[in-house]
């Protein structure tokens, strides 16, 4: 299921889409989902705010199974245009 509010930039999108699928291949997860979160989600952006995007991630199962833990959030560099962080779904509540 995807839903994309007609209000949202498609070349935002498409930029956020890239940066979730650069995600998926550098750290071999699997993005299960993904929201616009901040000021832009609450309807009170200012001029100069960011994208914000979280998800919710899961790994292959054999990363689970090994004796050290791998840390359960990703981030993304943070610039001017863009803050897309994820976490674990173990973290999920």
């Amino acid at each position: 299921m995807r839903s994309i509010p007609d209000t949202m930039d498609p070349d935002v999108v498409r930029a956020v889409d890239a940066r979730l699928d650069h995600v998926e291949q550098e750290y071999g997860v699997s993005v299960l989902w993904a929201i616009e979160s901040g000021s832009r989600a609450w309807g009170f952006p200012s001029p100069d705010s960011d994208h914000d995007c979280r998800f919710i991630s899961v790994r292959r199962a054999h990363d689970y199974l090994g004796l050290r833990a791998r840390r359960d959030v990703i981030e993304t560099p943070l610039d001017k245009v863009f803050d897309v962080n994820g976490w674990d779904v173990r973290k999920a509540p």
